[in-house]
């Protein structure tokens, strides 16, 4: 399974790979797309934590990491699931994509793609997904894809020199 890949009509979602250290870079170094991020890169250099957490999550089973791509477009943006807990039967997303392809439904497709992969094939219960409250495009999406808001973290993380309040999405798979 190190090398799987994930289709929908539009989109073919396919691993991360050491060739895209430069758009992982430029998305992790974009000011629109790490708004809300936890994890910026200053230089292209320091890029390669990123690029080698997505191969060891995926080395080790503990996470996929996507491309979202399409003919037209090689490299919309990265969508991930991590912290695969198989004994609790859960996950957590996250996804960017660079502002251009914003608002074209490339997040709610890559989404159920990645859905119906944890569902399906891992069999988990659990996915969940951290987000800022200002966050309003993620909360719309989320919600709109079935998640339910389970909690609001006060102060939970310190970024950029103040401390920022987290909500926690998640979608159940009952029959997991």
């Amino acid at each position: 399974m190190n090398q799987l890949s994930l289709t929908t009509p539009r989109l073919l979602l396919r691993p991360v790979e050491k060739d895209d250290q430069q758009k992982v870079f430029e998305g992790f170094s974009h000011p629109k797309v790490t708004k809300f991020f936890d994890i910026t890169y200053a230089t292209f250099e320091d890029t390669v934590v990123q690029i080698e957490w997505y191969k060891k999550n995926r080395e080790t089973g503990l996470g996929y990491a996507w491309v979202v791509s399409n003919i037209e477009h090689p490299f919309m943006g990265v969508f991930s699931i991590y912290r695969i807990d198989n004994t609790n039967k859960r996950c957590e997303l996250g996804y960017w994509l660079f502002p251009e392809y914003w608002g074209k439904g490339y997040a709610a497709e890559s989404i159920n793609a990645i859905l119906q992969f944890v569902e399906n094939d891992l069999k988990l219960h659990r996915i969940a997904a951290e987000v800022e409250p200002e966050n309003t495009d993620s909360i719309t999406l989320l919600d709109r894809l079935g998640f339910e808001r389970e909690a609001f973290l006060r102060d939970y993380e310190y970024r950029n020199g103040k401390y920022n309040n987290l909500e926690i999405w998640a979608k159940l798979f009952p029959d997991n």
